[in-house]
């Protein structure tokens, strides 16, 4: 079976769990025999080469397609997140090279959702992956610019706009517009509209696929409920992580923080905990120290921790490291202040036998168990703190877990193959 995997950006330029995610169930296609090519779009939108520029570059040994537009060529900056109808050609000859027997999308920011009315038309099966909640959310977390978080878009989108697009705060939207400009009328317009648009483009997927119940019930209440809805973790692939044999807890007690150092990631969080707590500890935090979106917050992160000898910055590692960085600590802190769904980083914990503790918001909680980790309230530093103290001093509570890796990426294309079947 020939897959067309889509996905909004890809290694080795981009490294999040979405990307791993896309890698891993192409791997696991083509360790099947199936014949998997990704389909990315290519970020350095301002570079002086050709308006729409296609080029390969393999990963893995994986055919990636790249697909980069110039910004300039929708410069209606709300409607390029979820439409771009200059791409769809571009896709349908994709789609006439590869030949495939299945599209499935796991992330169309900015190359428009658009594209699976273009795979509809070539009768094409379709399934999606609900990464996050780009298809309801123009912010993609469901979280407000002040840091709160959203239940969707409120009074018919118009509570977005001070949110996500302040300067059109007293606009009108002008659906007369040419939607190609940037004009005030043409964007609100744009943004008014993404949700309905979204939706009527994602109701053409065959199957959606959920990794927490807690996301696809934020559809339903936001009015999309789809028959072909199912539910499904991730999956690590087999032998990413080895489990080490190492008696926990240490003393000191060995905390760590992996993933992007962003602020909706909450790293503040948990190096506001460990400096006001007085515990006998280590923090070591695994992230990237140069990333040009978020420098201005990591400086100030790095800044925050000045003085404190028990928190160490460690920047990122590889995937060949995953299980050494495991090895070296006791329980792993996810202190999200989004939504967050199922995080990678929790399989790569409970593969090597770490404890969690996480923040009650989203599918993270949904993973947790009295046998595998713990809850806080999200956003709160004091519980934040109150948990990490019961986990350095309360014995008890070690002797009672059994942390066991969650089904791998075997089970997980098991579903998404059964899927790809008419």
């Amino acid at each position: 079976m020939r897959i067309l995997y889509t996905i909004h950006q890809f290694l080795p330029d981009s490294h999040s769990g979405t990307e791993q995610h896309c890698l891993a169930v192409a791997r696991e296609a083509r360790r099947r025999g199936d014949e998997p090519v990704i389909l990315c779009l290519h970020w350095d939108h301002d570079r002086d080469w050709p308006p729409i520029r296609r080029f390969e570059q393999p990963v893995d040994g994986l055919r990636v397609i790249r697909l980069n537009h110039w910004r300039r060529i929708n410069p209606n900056d709300q409607l390029r997140d979820y439409q771009n109808l200059h791409l769809e050609g571009w896709f349908q000859q994709v789609l006439d090279e590869v030949r495939p027997d299945v599209v499935h999308a796991f992330h169309l920011r900015q190359l428009g959702s658009n594209l699976l009315r273009v795979a509809k038309r070539n009768g094409l099966r379709i399934c999606v992956t609900l990464m996050d909640f780009w298809y309801l959310c123009p912010r993609f977390t469901l979280q407000r610019s002040d840091g709160t978080v959203c239940d969707g878009p409120p009074d018919q989108g118009r509570g977005c706009v001070p949110c996500h697009a302040p300067e059109l705060q007293g606009a009108e939207p002008d659906p007369a517009a040419d939607p190609l400009t940037d004009s005030q009328g043409a964007r609100l317009h744009a943004l008014l509209s993404r949700k309905e648009r979204q939706f009527q483009n994602l109701a053409l997927a065959d199957v959606i696929f959920a990794p927490s119940r807690f996301l696809a019930d934020v559809f339903r209440n936001n009015g999309f409920d789809h028959g072909g809805f199912r539910l499904g973790h991730y999956g690590l692939e087999a032998g990413r992580v080895t489990r080490a044999a190492v008696a926990r807890p240490r003393s000191p007690l060995r905390i760590g923080f992996c993933g992007i150092l962003s602020p909706w990631k909450g790293p503040d969080l948990v190096v506001d905990a460990v400096r006001g707590s007085g515990l006998d500890c280590r923090l070591t935090i695994h992230g990237r120290l140069e990333e040009a979106m978020f420098q201005e917050y990591i400086d100030s992160l790095v800044a925050s921790a000045e003085g404190d000898p028990r928190i160490r910055f460690a920047g990122g590692y590889s995937e060949e490291q995953i299980s050494e960085v495991f090895a070296e600590m006791d329980v792993l802190v996810v202190a999200s202040t989004w939504y967050e769904n199922t995080p990678l980083v929790v399989f790569e914990a409970f593969a090597a036998g770490v404890p969690v503790l996480v923040a009650d918001l989203g599918g993270m909680s949904e993973m947790v168990t009295e046998r595998n980790g713990l809850v806080f309230e999200a956003g709160s530093v004091e519980s934040l703190r109150a948990q990490l103290r019961r986990i350095a001093t309360d014995r008890e509570w070690w002797r009672r877990l059994d942390v066991q890796p969650l089904p791998g990426i075997s089970d997980c294309y098991e579903r998404y193959r059964a899927a790809y079947e008419r």
